[in-house]
């Protein structure tokens, strides 16, 4: 039987926290044409070992030792798990989302190689186990395992993560049309560098209303409750330390909310804004005006509209060969 001697995958952009979620909550926007993320082709070559052949990317810096990058260090792990770690691999990366933006790079280049990855040795990895590879990557990317990139990444759709699982995410609605307006200011952020000043406790009083917060978001989510949903998209962890470094977050968070948003943060670690909408309409009102928010403060940014993927439709393998 021949073996495959090329594999090719994709995954797409996504939104971690998802405001009052932090580490917990996780979605993938669409990327059904495959125009908003990254992909990884992983192609076998004679002698062991991984090799980084190219990374396209409008970023410069991104390592080509395999060992630090991502891409590299999710394709290891899924060579140690298929116990092949003499086969030999060549990686190309095509970057379509930005370094240190807060839109789940790390983690869309991770899941693509995993995924491309196992499929070329024709591994037959479970999901669980791709999401274990792909959680290598991104541990060195941000200094930790958190999956909330990575298992909407890989699942699609709208997860709930509890960290005492965290490979086996949980599938939430994803109401008709919802979709999302995501700005990216060019600024970076470096998630390990924002990780590192959040607080490493918080009050009780904190404690009880996120908790409440991001139970009730998922209630919303069952129920399409949109009333209760613009309640408690409020972020009472990260974002008090984080904001200093987004110029304008109020301003743009405001001027999402006048056009009909449910609710409106930061990305991830940022330095993107996202605003949550009913509609894709509502989502294109918001960008436009959150655009024009950064452009009266001179910072450039690039605008996102897009429904939210829905449940199942995560990475996605391109080609095999």
């Amino acid at each position: 039987m021949k073996h495959p001697t090329k594999a090719r995958a994709s995954a797409g952009a996504t939104v971690g926290n998802v405001i009052c979620g932090f580490d917990i909550l996780g979605l993938a926007l669409d990327n059904s044409d495959n125009s908003l993320g990254d992909i990884v082709e992983v192609t076998r070559r004679p002698s062991p070992g991984i090799t980084i052949k190219r990374v396209h990317s409008s970023d410069s810096g991104i390592p080509t030792d395999p060992e630090n990058n991502v891409a590299g260090v999710a394709a290891r792990a899924v060579l140690e798990r298929a116990n092949a770690t003499t086969a030999g691999l060549e990686i190309e990366i095509w970057k379509g989302l930005p370094l240190s933006g807060g839109m789940g790079g790390s983690s869309a280049s991770s899941v693509a190689a995993a995924i491309a990855t196992n499929s070329l040795l024709d591994s037959n990895l479970s999901r669980q186990e791709l999401m274990l590879c792909a959680l290598q990557g991104e541990n060195l990317a941000t200094g930790s395992m958190h999956p909330d990139n990575v298992a909407p990444a890989l699942y699609g759709g709208i997860v709930l993560i509890r960290p005492e699982d965290s490979t086996n995410p949980l599938p939430l609605p994803v109401p008709k049309g919802m979709s999302l307006a995501l700005i990216h200011p060019k600024l970076k952020l470096d998630t390990k560098s924002m990780r590192d000043i959040l607080p490493t406790h918080i009050t009780l009083d904190q404690a009880t209303a996120q908790s409440a917060d991001a139970s009730s978001f998922v209630l919303s989510l069952f129920e399409e409750n949109w009333d209760l949903l613009k309640k408690v998209l409020v972020d009472r962890i990260a974002e008090p330390t984080r904001k200093q470094f987004i110029p304008g977050l109020d301003r743009v968070r405001s001027a999402a909310l006048k056009s009909g948003a449910l609710g409106a943060g930061i990305s991830g670690a940022g330095p993107s804004i996202f605003a949550l909408c009913k509609d894709q309409a509502d989502a294109n009102l918001a960008g436009q005006n959150m655009k024009r928010i950064f452009q009266e403060i001179d910072v450039g940014a690039d605008l996102y509209v897009r429904p939210i993927a829905q449940t199942g439709a995560g990475a996605q393998l391109l080609e095999v060969s």
